[in-house]
């Protein structure tokens, strides 16, 4: 009885651990301007901060007007410690909409956007269908896969602790000495 126990065991622990470490991602720490910002002159550039230390090769940062145009004037640059700075040109006052997916040093990935307003005194309202779908375009364009190998691996493993638990469970359990009966002539 305890093996199939403890067998249910191994399995709920190596569950949770599995999706702890899915869960462990990160994200965004700060941004500047900050999230829902009113500021009163355009900034020359955007700078996301973000819990581990970003890999440019693996991410992307769109900028957006409220057209949903991208006003990016240069690529994303690796600031200090874990900040990424994408610079931008700001033609007129408005609401801006910054979109990012970054690959972490960690092995975690922060996805998500925030929005702030250039000139017009007021915190950005809620974005526009059009903002949504453009923000929506510039996050799917950027996509991560599997490699073949990595999946190859996840799946031996997964079958290896399938093979596992499915012996532990199915092992007969043995008799300890005092459930023996007794065997005097």
């Amino acid at each position: 009885m305890f093996r199939r126990g403890g067998a249910l065991l191994l399995f709920v622990l190596l569950l949770s651990s599995v999706a702890s470490s899915a869960s462990a991602d990160g994200g965004l720490i700060t941004s500047d301007p900050a999230a829902g910002a009113a500021v009163s002159a355009a900034p020359a550039a955007v700078a996301l901060t973000f819990s581990d230390a970003p890999d440019l090769a693996l991410s992307h940062v769109a900028v957006l007007d409220d057209a949903g145009n991208p006003i990016q004037s240069g690529d994303a640059r690796q600031g200090p410690e874990r900040t990424v700075t994408v610079p931008i040109t700001v033609a007129r006052p408005g609401n801006l909409t910054v979109a990012f997916h970054m690959a972490l040093a960690n092995g975690g990935e922060a996805t998500g956007s925030l929005r702030f307003s250039v000139g017009t005194g007021v915190a950005p309202p809620a974005p526009s269908e059009v903002v949504r779908q453009a923000t929506a375009d510039a996050l799917a364009a950027h996509q991560h896969s599997i490699d073949p190998m990595s999946a190859f691996l996840l799946f031996v493993d997964g079958l290896a602790v399938v093979v596992v638990l499915a012996l532990l469970y199915l092992r007969r359990p043995y008799r300890a000495a005092s459930d023996a009966p007794d065997q005097r002539p």
